[in-house]
Order: C-alpha cells, then sequence, then structure tokens
C-alpha cells in the first residue's frame, strides 16, 4: 500500500514539474518570438529609413551633377558665348546712360507698368497715336486709360509684319498678324506709315498729347517723328518701346530720337524706364520752333 501511495506521489510530483517546465518553455517561447517579431521590425524600419537615406543621397547625387553641368555650361557661357556678351555689353551701355540722363527717373520691371506711367503723365487734351499695334495687347490698355472726351486713340500698323530685318531673332515679317485686331476705343490705321500719315494729319489737326513708339526700326521711327513733330507740344508724352538695352540699340528707336532732337532741338525731359527691358518715357518741355 505503501508502495502504491509513492508511486502516486511520485507520478504528481512528476506532472507537476512537467508543467512547469512546459509553462516556462511556453513563456520562454512567447518571449522569444516577441523579441524576434520586435528584433525584425525594427529591423525593417531601419532598412525603410536607409533606403530613404540612399534615395536623397542619389537625388543629392543628381542634383550636384546637374550644378556641376550647369556651371561649365556658365562657365563656357561666361567666356565664350557671343550673344551673352553683346547682351551685357548692352546692358552696361544702357546703365551708362541711365546714370548720365535720368539718374532720378522712376523705375519700373515691367513694360506695361511703364507704358501705364507714360499715360498716367498725360496732363493736356489731344490725339494719342500708337504705331506698331500687332496683336492690340498695348493699345488697349492706352484706349482703357484715355477714355475721355478729350482724347481720340488711334493705331497705326501694316499689320503684315516688321518691313524689313530689325535684328537678330526679329526678321522681316515679324509680328505679322492673321487679321487686324479688334479694340475697343481706338480706331486702326493700316498701311505703312509713309502711306498712311499725311493724309491723317491733313484730316485730324489736332495736337497730339500721347505717342507710343513701338516701331522698331530706325526708318518707321524717323518717319512717326518727322511727319508727327509739329504736333508735338509742352506736355505731349512719348514713350518709346524698344529705345535701349539690347545690342544695337544705338542705331534704332534711340538714333531716331537722338537725330529728331538735333535736327529740331525740340526741349524734352525724360521720365522714367524699365529696368530689365527696354521702355522710355520722355515728356516734351518745348515744341519745335516753327
Amino acid at each position: 500500500m505503501f508502495e502504491g501511495f509513492r508511486r502516486k506521489a511520485r507520478l504528481k510530483l512528476q506532472r507537476a514539474v512537467y508543467e512547469v517546465v512546459a509553462e516556462s518553455d511556453r513563456r520562454s517561447r512567447e518571449l522569444h518570438e516577441n523579441q524576434h517579431d520586435q528584433t525584425l521590425a525594427e529591423l525593417s524600419a531601419t532598412n525603410q529609413e536607409l533606403s530613404r537615406v540612399l534615395s536623397e543621397l542619389s537625388d543629392a547625387r543628381m542634383e550636384v551633377s546637374d550644378v556641376q553641368q550647369r556651371l561649365g555650361e556658365l562657365e563656357q557661357q561666361a567666356r565664350r558665348d557671343i550673344t551673352q556678351a553683346l547682351d551685357v555689353g548692352a546692358t552696361n551701355q544702357s546703365a551708362a546712360f541711365v546714370l548720365e540722363h535720368m539718374p532720378k527717373a522712376p523705375v519700373f520691371w515691367n513694360p506695361h507698368d511703364t507704358l501705364r506711367y507714360g499715360l498716367s503723365q498725360v496732363q493736356i487734351p489731344g490725339m494719342a497715336l500708337e504705331f506698331g499695334v500687332a496683336s492690340g495687347t498695348t493699345l488697349r490698355i492706352i484706349a482703357e486709360q484715355l477714355k475721355d472726351a478729350q482724347h481720340e486713340v488711334f493705331g497705326f500698323d501694316v499689320f503684315s509684319g516688321l518691313p524689313q530685318t530689325w535684328r537678330t531673332g526679329f526678321p522681316a515679317g515679324e509680328f505679322a498678324q492673321e487679321k487686324m485686331p479688334q479694340v475697343r476705343g481706338a480706331q486702326l490705321v493700316p498701311g505703312l506709315f509713309e502711306d498712311t500719315l499725311a493724309d491723317f494729319l491733313d484730316t485730324h489737326p489736332d495736337p497730339v498729347s500721347f505717342v507710343h513708339l513701338d516701331a522698331d526700326l530706325y526708318s518707321s521711327t524717323k518717319t512717326v517723328l518727322d511727319r508727327i513733330g509739329l504736333r508735338l507740344v509742352a506736355g505731349t508724352v512719348i514713350v518709346f518701346d524698344e529705345f535701349f538695352n539690347y545690342p544695337g540699340w544705338q542705331e534704332h528707336e534711340y538714333r531716331a530720337w537722338k537725330e529728331f532732337v538735333d535736327r529740331t532741338e525740340i526741349g524734352f525731359e525724360y521720365l522714367g524706364y524699365t529696368a530689365n527691358h527696354e521702355q522710355v518715357v520722355v515728356r516734351i518741355t518745348e515744341p519745335i520752333s516753327r
């Protein structure tokens, strides 16, 4: 009997020990699995971060390569690019002109702002004339700003483009229009300036209060100034659209204006200009002596 009791007790003990060991083993496996999962999660996060860093490094290398290439291009451009040298030279010459002739004049950074400023300086009645209408964008600005009864607005253009090559990139025919624009508040006068101005002035005796000279060419600008010169009065405002700040500017609108001033001794003052473009605003202070 006693032996049977001992055997049962031993079996219970073995079962208890087994259960304890099994539970310990289960907990150990769970801990190990949890640690393994955590380690895998950390490794995955590390791999993702590493991939991101490597991607950023790759992008940075490409950006550095692009910068190096661009620096090489700029270096080549600075040493060998003739067009850039011409542009820089023209800008330097224009800056010297500004310093000499209008160091205190208002500066604008958009050609349309310069045009609007010139229009704001019109204080006298008379005709407003634009020479070089093209698509009509600037003529619309003129008609909108001078839409009172004191100003009739007229736009002159051949509408078949430049009659001759102006400068590099602007061949004969440039700015040609498929059809004449519609500009509310303005009347269009189609044809070459030399063919239309004489008859127009014969039938329109009023003085000229505003001129937008977008004629580009020396010959066209000269024609306009020669024909309307006697209609320019004290207070007339002229906005030249391609006065300076491009290669060869001294041979086009500027040249026509300078020759006109030298020949007629008309009095004038510079009112403003576009700092990064080509426009200059002038006001007549003393008309041509008849």
